[in-house]
């Protein structure tokens, strides 16, 4: 049976906390720990991508929303922004020249090698839609 959650925050980087808490509340028992660390990694890094880059110079005020669906053998969390938009498969594939070195970018390169399904496309309200689907299979 599927689960579905769905949260509003600030723009705020302190609300993190509260993102990584609302995803806790999914019943992930079936779903490996491995997994189920790795995109909570990939959530944290989307939200957090979404206040320094989507809504960079935007009031805190400005809500970002979330929404988590598990079912027995799959993971899909959305992301809305109100920002400009990217291309993301541009971006990724850029990251032949990423400097290893550096103290950022590569977030998106490890959301996609954690992720089945990425994506990033306008949606209704002007707003944006990163998208992430993990399949799994159930753990006994």
């Amino acid at each position: 049976m599927a689960q579905t959650i769905s949260l509003r925050v600030n723009t705020d980087l302190n609300e993190l906390a509260k993102v990584l808490d609302w995803y806790e509340k999914l019943n992930h028992d079936a779903m490996s720990k491995i997994d189920w660390w790795r995109c909570k990694t990939a959530l944290a890094e989307v939200f957090t991508n979404a206040v320094r880059h989507a809504h960079k110079n935007m009031p805190q005020e400005m809500p970002i929303d979330l929404e988590a669906t598990l079912t027995e053998n799959t993971l899909e969390m959305k992301v809305f922004d109100f920002g400009a938009g990217f291309d993301l498969s541009g971006k990724l594939s850029d990251f032949d020249d990423v400097d290893i070195n550096a103290l950022g970018g590569r977030g998106l390169d490890l959301i996609s090698q954690i992720v089945d399904v990425f994506s990033y496309e306008r949606v209704a309200g002007d707003r944006n839609c990163m998208l992430m689907i993990k399949h799994y299979s159930p753990v006994p």
